[in-house]
C-alpha cells in the first residue's frame, strides 16, 4: 500500500478483536486502518473455515463461476484461444471473494474470456498442457488512478484511498502425469520467501554529545514510514535491486506527457498534472523517479527509472536510468512516483538509507518485483522518564533484542486451481479437467437417506417383515411434508399400511421427523433378488435425484427344484433336495478376452475370448456354449500363442461349441465395428441363467479416420484447383465444379437430394426491392443457384442449370456494373451428414477441414478430418467477371521427400509452402506425408502448397 500512512500496525498474531477509541485522545490513521484490517482478517478466516481453501457455490444449470468453457458455455473441445471463457459468478480463495461479472455481449452465465479478463490480458501460450489457476491479491487504488475518489467540493486534494481485490487467471505448463489433486496440493507461486532486517547504525565512540546521534538511534527530526521495495528481481548473475522512500512511496503525480530532448537520447522533460503540496512532498533535483502505470503493476512489471533535475512548475527535466520511454509504452493511467534512493543492489551486508536506518537481506534469491517492507521510524525527544534524546524503529526484535528477519509485508498472493487445459498441434484448445471445488448453498443441503428395510427376505406372496423407511433432511434437520415416491421392480406391489397393496408407484409425504415409509411385497414369479427405488419429488411431482435403491429377496427354500444330486453325498431326501438346487445353479464366468483393441478394422482380436461354466459341484464339461458376434465373425477353439490373421472360410457370425472337461470354451473373434468404433460378442451356455457380453474397441488412431473425406476440389476440367478464399471467374464457375472423395459414395444419397449447393451473396436491395428501402445496396441476401448435381464412384459434380450459366456470364454483371461493384462473395457447400459410403452405409462424409492462413489467404487443409463426423464441407470464394490471369504452374510431387528438398522443388516452379507438423505411424521424421493441392493440379504462382510433415514415429 503506497498511501501516506504513519505506520501499519495490524498483526494477526496479536489476536486483537477491535480498536477502541478513548475520549479526548487523538485518532490516527493507523488506528482506523488497523480496525479495517481486523475486520477483513476475521471475515476471511471465517469464510475459509466455512468454504475451505477455495470453492464456489453450485449452480443448477449452465457454466459455474470461473468454470473454463467455450463461447457457448460448453466444456472446450477443440476451440480457438479466443473462445475460452470464464463462467460468471463468485469464487472464494483463502476466504477472499472475487467476482467475474457477466458479459452482456455473451450468452447468459458467461463472463470475460481468458484473453480479455479485466485486470490483465493473457497471451496465448504454445502447444502443451497447462494448469489454469486463479491468482488473487490486494492492491491500492488512489486518486491518480481513479479521479472520482477526490471530493470536488474540497477543491482537489486527495483524501482516502481504496484497497482493491485483484484476480487474474494464469497458465503454468505441467507434465502429462499431473492431475487436479496435484495442483491443489502445491501453490504454483510457491517460492523461498525473501527476508529483510531493518536496524539502526551503531554510534561511534567519539560522537558529539551535543547531537541527537550520540545514542546511535534514528537521527532525523521527522517521524517517517520508510518503504523498501524490490524493483528488479535477480536475473542470472545480476542480483536483485531495491528502491526506498521515506514517505511510503506515496508522493505520486499524474504523467501528462514526455518530451524528448533533441540530440540527447538520455534526457527528456516530463509534464506532470500538478506540483507538490509542499517542498517535502514535491520532486526535487536528484529525486529518483519511477514511471509506471496500473497495467504494468498488475502485470508484475517494474517501472522505468530516471533521475530528476530542477523542476520548473509542472515540467521536470530527467536523465534516464533504464532507457528512454514514450508515454504510449506505459499504458493507461501513467504516473510518476518519487523515491528517495535506489536502485540499490540487494545483499546480506547492511545498506544505509538515511538518518541511521539501514537494511540487509539475509535471504532474497526469490525476491519479486513489488515485494515491499515497511519501517516506521520515530523521533523521541527528551520527556518524562528520558534523560537522552534517541530515535527508534518500530521493528520487531527477538528474545535477545536483535532485529528479526521479516518476510515482505505484501503483496500476498492467493491461488486456487481452476482446470487443466491443453493446446493441441492444430492450435485448438481442450479442457481435460475442471479442478474447481463446488459446494451447495445451505438451503440446498437436502438429502434422502435410508433408515432401514434393505436386504430383507420373504416367502413368495408375502410382504417383507419390515417397511422400507427413508428420511429427508436439510443438513441435520428433518424436513416435514417432503414428497417421496416408492417404485417396485418386477411387478412388486406397495402399500402404506401393510394391508392394501398396489402395483402403482406409491407417493407419500414425510412426517414431522422427516420420515416416510412403504410396505413392499415382492413379485412371487420375479427374480430371486428385486429392487425398490425411492426418490424425492418437487411441488410439481418432478423427480429430484439421486435415488435410494434397496433390495429384497425371495426365500431360497421356495426355489428348490428336483434333480439328481452331485455324486458322493448321503442318500437322504434333505441333502438331495439341497444339492439338487446347487447342481442346477450354473454360473458362466469370463476368463479373459474382454475389452481388447485392434489397430485396424477386419483384424482378429489378439487373444481368444475364454469362458468357464461351473456349478457348486465343480466345472461343467460337455455343455453347449453359443457365441453371437452381430455383423462380425466368430469361430470356436483358440490357442493364445498362435492367433490367426483372419478366420477361416465357413466362419459365421454365430457359432456353438462345447466346454472341455475343465468347463472352459474358447472363441476367436473378428469383430465389425460400429460408427463409434465399438463391437460386442454375446455368449450363453446351457443352464446358465445369465449370458455374458464382451466388448472390443477399434484403436483411437483408426477411429479418427472412419468416414468419407474430401481429398480435392477442382473445376470441371479436373485439373485446375478450386481453392478456398480464391478469386473465381464467372466462366469457370459456369462450367461446373468437381469434388473428389477418398471412397465411393452411394449415388442415390446425392442425386436428386438437396445436399450440394452454391450460394451467392447478392447486393440488397436492388431494383424494385429498393422502393420501400434504401435506393442503394446496404447489405446482401443469400441466393442458391439453380443447378444439377450427381455422384459417380468417388466424385461429386455440380453444374449450374442452363439459364443460370447464362445469367452468371451476362445479367449478373449488368446489375453489378450499375453499382460499380466488381465481385460478390460465394460459398460452396456439401451436407456431409446426408452422403454415405458405398462400402459401409454407416459412414458419412466428414466435411470439417482445418485451416491455415498463408500469404493473407485462408486455405483449407485437405483431406478433411473427423473432428465433426458428418459435418458440412464449405468453401468460400470471390466471384468476378474475369479472374486475373497470373501465370499458372503444375504442382510437383513432393511426397516422401524431406521438407527442405520439397520446399526447394516448390520454389523452383514459383510456389511457396506452409509446413504442418504432426506425428506419424509410417513416415520418417522430417519427411512430407501429405500435400495439398495434390501433385498435377494447376495453380497460380502466388498460391502456396500445404505440406503435412512427420514430426516422428508414434506407436500405432
Amino acid at each position: 500500500m503506497h498511501g501516506d500512512f504513519t505506520r501499519w500496525t495490524h498483526r494477526p498474531e496479536n489476536g486483537y478483536r477491535s480498536v477502541l477509541l478513548q475520549q479526548g485522545r487523538i485518532l490516527l490513521d493507523a488506528d482506523w486502518n488497523e480496525q479495517t484490517e481486523i475486520t477483513r482478517t476475521h471475515d476471511e478466516i471465517r469464510t475459509r473455515d466455512i468454504v475451505g481453501r477455495a470453492g464456489c457455490a453450485a449452480v443448477p444449470s449452465g457454466p459455474g463461476p470461473f468454470e473454463i468453457v467455450d463461447a457457448t458455455g460448453a466444456p472446450p473441445g477443440g476451440k480457438a484461444w479466443a473462445d475460452l471463457t470464464l463462467g460468471a459468478g463468485r469464487y472464494y480463495v483463502d476466504g477472499i471473494v472475487v467476482s467475474a461479472e457477466a458479459d452482456p455481449a455473451r450468452p447468459a452465465g458467461l463472463g470475460p474470456s481468458l484473453a480479455t479478463q479485466p485486470f490483465a490480458k493473457l497471451t496465448e501460450p504454445g502447444v502443451g498442457r497447462y494448469a489454469a489457476y486463479l491468482d488473487v491479491w490486494t492492491r491500492q487504488v488512489d486518486a491518480e488512478e481513479e479521479p472520482s475518489l477526490r471530493e470536488s467540493a474540497l477543491g482537489g486534494p486527495d483524501t482516502t484511498t481504496r484497497a482493491q481485490t485483484v484476480w487474474q487467471v494464469r497458465l503454468v505448463g505441467i507434465t502429462d502425469d499431473k492431475t487436479c489433486s496435484d495442483l491443489a496440493a502445491r501453490d504454483p507461486l510457491e517460492r523461498t520467501v525473501p527476508l529483510m532486517v531493518a536496524s539502526l547504525e551503531v554510534a561511534p565512540d567519539d560522537a558529539d554529545p551535543c547531537e541527537i546521534s550520540e545514542t546511535g538511534g534514528y537521527r532525523l527530526l521527522e517521524n517517517q514510514l520508510y518503504r523498501v521495495q524490490i524493483h528488479q528481481p535477480a536475473s542470472g548473475d545480476d542480483p536483485a535491486t531495491f528502491l526506498w522512500s521515506r514517505e511510503n512511496g506515496s508522493v505520486v503525480f499524474g504523467l501528462v506527457g514526455i518530451t524528448a530532448v533533441t540530440d540527447e537520447p538520455t534526457q527528456a522533460v516530463l509534464d506532470l498534472d500538478r506540483v507538490g503540496r509542499d517542498e517535502a512532498l514535491s520532486i526535487g533535483s536528484g529525486s529518483v523517479l519511477e514511471l509506471t502505470s496500473s497495467s504494468r503493476e498488475l502485470s508484475g512489471l517494474p517501472g522505468m527509472l530516471a533521475t530528476a533535475g530542477a523542476p520548473v512548475g509542472t515540467s521536470v527535466p530527467v536523465t534516464w536510468l533504464t532507457g528512454a520511454v514514450e508515454l504510449a509504452d506505459l499504458g493507461p493511467n501513467p504516473i510518476v512516483r518519487r523515491w528517495e534512493g535506489g536502485p540499490t543492489t540487494v545483499g546480506t551486508r547492511p545498506k544505509t538509507l538515511e538518518g541511521g536506518v539501514q537494511v540487509a537481506f539475509p535471504e532474497a534469491a526469490d525476491a519479486r518485483t513489488g515485494d515491499y517492507w515497511l519501517i516506521p521510524a520515530r523521533t523521541v525527544r527528551l520527556g518524562y522518564g528520558l534523560d537522552t534524546p534517541a530515535g527508534t524503529l518500530d521493528w520487531p526484535v527477538d528474545d535477545d533484542g536483535d532485529p528479526e528477519a521479516r518476510p515482505p509485508a505484501g503483496p500476498a498472493h492467493h491461488t486456487a486451481p481452476l482446470g487443466i487445459l491443453r493446446r493441441r498441434t492444430d492450435d485448438t484448445w481442450i479442457r481435460e479437467s475442471d479442478c474447481r471445488t463446488v459446494f451447495p448453498a445451505l438451503t440446498e443441503l437436502v438429502s434422502l437417506d435410508l433408515l432401514g428395510g434393505d436386504g430383507q427376505e420373504a416367502m413368495p406372496g408375502e410382504a417383507l417383515p419390515q417397511p422400507v423407511r427413508v428420511c429427508v433432511r436439510n443438513g441435520g434437520l428433518p424436513v416435514a411434508g417432503a414428497r417421496v415416491a416408492f417404485k417396485a421392480s418386477d411387478d412388486g406391489t406397495l402399500a402404506d399400511d401393510g394391508a392394501t397393496f398396489s402395483g402403482e408407484p406409491y407417493t407419500t409425504a414425510t412426517d414431522d421427523e422427516g420420515v416416510a415409509l412403504a410396505h413392499w411385497r415382492l413379485a412371487p414369479n420375479g427374480p430371486s433378488t428385486q429392487t425398490l427405488t425411492v426418490h424425492r419429488l418437487d411441488d410439481h411431482d418432478h423427480r429430484l435425484a439421486p435415488d435410494v435403491v434397496v433390495t429384497g429377496r425371495l426365500s431360497v427354500a421356495e426355489q428348490v427344484a428336483w434333480t439328481a444330486p452331485c455324486s458322493g453325498f448321503a442318500d437322504t431326501r434333505t441333502v438331495q433336495d439341497a444339492l439338487a438346487q446347487l447342481a442346477l445353479t450354473r454360473s458362466l464366468d469370463l476368463l479373459g478376452g474382454d475389452g481388447q483393441h485392434v489397430s485396424q478394422a477386419g483384424a482378429v482380436l489378439p487373444r481368444p475370448v475364454r469362458v468357464a461354466l461351473t456349478s457348486p459341484c465343480g466345472p461343467v464339461g460337455g455343455a453347449g456354449v453359443d457365441a453371437r458376434a452381430g455383423d462380425g465373425l466368430v469361430a470356436p477353439g483358440g490357442t493364445a500363442d498362435d492367433p490367426p490373421t483372419a478366420l477361416p472360410p465357413g466362419a459365421d457370425h454365430e457359432v456353438s461349441t462345447s466346454t472341455g472337461d475343465d468347463g472352459v470354451a474358447e472363441f476367436w473373434w473378428q469383430p465389425v465395428f460400429d460408427a463409434r468404433g465399438s463391437a460386442v460378442l454375446d455368449i450363453g451356455a446351457e443352464g446358465a441363467p445369465t449370458a455374458l457380453r464382451v466388448t472390443a474397441q477399434l484403436a483411437v488412431a483408426e477411429r479418427r479416420t472412419r468416414g468419407l473425406h474430401v481429398v480435392a476440389a477442382s473445376f470441371s476440367d479436373g485439373r485446375t484447383a478450386f481453392l478456398n478464399d480464391d478469386v473465381v471467374a464467372a466462366q469457370d464457375l459456369a462450367r461446373g465444379l468437381q469434388i473428389t472423395l477418398d471412397e465411393r459414395v452411394v449415388q442415390d444419397s446425392v442425386r436428386g437430394k438437396p445436399v450440394v449447393r452454391v450460394v451467392l451473396d447478392l447486393p440488397w436491395p436492388i431494383e424494385s426491392d429498393g422502393t420501400q428501402w434504401a435506393p442503394i445496396p446496404v447489405g446482401t441476401r443469400s441466393v442458391e443457384l439453380a443447378a444439377e448435381w450427381n455422384a459417380d464412384d468417388d466424385r461429386i459434380f455440380w453444374r449450374p442449370a442452363g439459364p443460370t450459366a447464362g445469367w452468371l456470364l451476362q445479367q449478373l454483371w449488368q446489375v453489378l456494373d450499375h453499382f460499380n461493384q466488381q465481385e460478390v462473395t460465394g460459398r460452396f457447400e456439401i451436407d456431409g451428414w446426408a452422403i454415405v459410403s458405398a462400402k459401409d452405409p454407416r459412414l458419412h462424409l466428414n466435411g470439417h477441414a482445418a485451416t491455415v492462413v498463408f500469404n493473407g489467404r485462408t486455405m483449407l487443409v485437405l483431406p478433411t478430418d473427423d473432428e465433426i463426423p458428418g459435418g458440412v464441407f464449405r468453401q468460400w470464394f470471390r466471384l468476378r467477371r474475369e479472374r486475373p490471369q497470373p501465370a499458372e504452374v503444375e504442382v510437383p510431387d513432393v511426397l516422401g521427400i524431406r521438407l527442405d528438398e520439397a520446399q526447394d522443388r516448390l520454389r523452383s516452379v514459383g510456389l511457396g509452402s506452409m509446413p504442418i507438423f504432426e506425428p506419424s505411424v509410417t513416415a520418417a521424421e522430417g519427411s512430407v506425408e501429405r500435400q495439398f493441392p495434390a501433385a498435377g493440379a494447376q495453380v497460380a504462382k502466388e498460391t502456396g502448397v500445404i505440406l503435412t510433415v512427420s514430426s516422428g514415429f508414434v506407436d500405432g
